[in-house]
């Protein structure tokens, strides 16, 4: 199996970007020395499209995606890949975020359909190939992620020297200050000569279409045969525009002759009212932060409660910023939100949940309750109606069973919790009858036996024969009839 990046634990994330979509794909084209072509099929998957496994208290996580390749009527190229995320303890990492895949094709000249299959979805992408003996400009990368490539570690990623992780999407979030990009030019010294000086004119363009002088560079470069090319551009929320903007790209000889042109369609979220970008002022609860570590902190234990869309700009966009007054504005408009009414109240209500988490459930989490799989239910669903402790004098793992009478909506819920390892003060989710929790259909089979190395998948053939939940299993006598 191939393995997959984790977007929000690559290290030196670009926090200018930040996809708003469950599945996206982006096709860049490339050109090599000797004419020939390649694109790079860059796909970003959210980790609850990914087929989850609990093995051994770890989280392994997996899917399939096709590639294909279409040209005239002919498929040229055909890709099967079985994807592996990275394996995590930590079932809040496991069930968050993003991953990235990146597959690499070779294609001669001619006009192509590139169409990603996963889980379902079928995206088709239109890819023209040219025979490469002009002056060219491949595609713009926007840059998520860098490094530099360590000497003998080179990847599909790796490029000039760099390990550049694509952002799979052309729009840039309204908090940005700055966008980083690569991009290639082709058979300049066709035109000027090899070695020769020609300009290299890129930048942003405003709402009127033109290049706004503010956000426009221009370098210098002796010409070649391929020229890789890594910047870094300012944005602010006007530049580039919402709708209809570019990041341009002009070659010019010496004497200001045009080479060739490049307009890459590139644009702005419409800024979300989660993280406001006025100057108001800001309600107490918000506004009386002076630390950013721990108010970053604080936003952290928001994850059990926030969207996915809240949950990735805390992990992604806050998560590396210097700037308090962004998170101030945030943690203000989560709950003007949530309770539009009070939100004062409301945060002090959740605050005294987070301190009972911090003191119940943060001793093996370095004091953060909220980051237990205990404590995260607690904060998202609340204090459970009852609760069925085990966690001493059993043939099973310790285990514990919380069950709701009602909860967002939902009536007779139940979470069970047991540690694999048979420490009980760190208990893990089992299995829960919640739709978009954890689900272990053979749960019972795991909590039996301390010795139990039972994959998940292979235990769900039980799917096909329903449980008898009257088998006198005291676990599943608790679960089904809590006392």
């Amino acid at each position: 199996m191939r393995k997959i990046i984790l977007l929000f634990i690559v290290g030196l994330v670009c926090q200018n970007v930040f996809s708003q979509t469950s599945l996206t794909t982006n096709i860049l084209k490339y050109k090599l020395s000797d004419g020939s072509a390649y694109v790079d099929v860059c796909v970003e998957i959210d980790s609850d499209r990914m087929e989850m496994e609990l093995i051994d208290s770890v989280w392994f996580s997996h899917i399939e995606i096709v590639i294909a390749a279409e040209k005239a009527g002919d498929i040229s190229v055909v890709r099967k890949v079985n994807l592996e995320g990275p394996s995590t303890s930590d079932s809040l990492m496991a069930h968050t975020g993003s991953h990235f895949h990146l597959e690499r094709i070779k294609l001669t000249h001619g006009n192509y359909l590139i169409t990603t299959e996963i889980d379902g979805e079928t995206i088709v992408d239109e890819v023209a190939i040219s025979f490469g003996d002009r002056p060219e400009i491949s595609d713009i990368m926007l840059v998520e992620a860098y490094s530099k490539v360590t000497p003998g570690e080179l990847s599909d990623i790796s490029r000039s020297g760099m390990n550049l992780v694509p952002l799979v999407d052309t729009r840039i979030a309204p908090t940005a200050y700055l966008a980083r990009f690569y991009v290639e030019l082709y058979n300049i010294e066709q035109v000027v000569g090899t070695d020769s000086l020609f300009l290299m004119s890129f930048g942003f363009t405003g709402a009127d279409g033109r290049l706004s002088p503010n956000h426009t560079r221009h370098l210098r470069l002796k010409a070649a045969s391929v020229i890789p090319v890594f910047e870094t551009l300012p944005v602010d929320q006007a530049v580039p525009p919402i709708h209809g903007g570019f990041l341009t790209v002009l070659l010019k000889t010496k004497d200001g002759n045009e080479i060739t042109r490049l307009n890459y369609p590139v644009s702005r979220w419409t800024p979300d009212n989660s993280i406001p970008l006025s100057d108001g002022t800001l309600l107490p609860f918000a506004e009386n932060w002076t630390d950013i570590n721990k108010l970053y902190r604080h936003l952290e234990d928001h994850l059990p409660l926030g969207s996915p869309s809240q949950q990735n700009t805390i992990l992604k966009i806050l998560k590396d910023t210097d700037d308090i007054d962004m998170m101030k504005g945030f943690l203000e408009q989560f709950w003007v939100k949530r309770n539009p009414e009070n939100p004062q109240i409301a945060w002090e209500k959740f605050s005294y949940e987070v301190m009972v988490v911090d003191s119940i459930f943060g001793g093996c989490r370095s004091d953060h309750g909220a980051d237990t799989d205990q404590g995260y239910v607690y904060l998202k669903y609340g204090r459970p109606n009852t609760i069925v402790s085990r966690l001493n004098g059993t043939d099973y793992y310790p285990y514990e069973i919380w069950h709701y009478h009602h909860t967002l909506g939902l009536s007779n819920r139940r979470f069970l919790f047991y540690a694999p390892h048979v420490v009980s003060e760190c208990l893990e989710i089992l299995h829960s009858d919640i739709r978009g929790e954890i689900r272990n259909d053979d749960w019972i089979n795991v909590l039996k036996s301390r010795e139990n190395r039972l994959r998940v998948s292979e235990s769900q053939i039980n799917r096909l024969n329903p449980r008898d939940t009257h088998s006198r299993e005291e676990p599943e006598e608790l679960f089904y009839s809590p006392r």
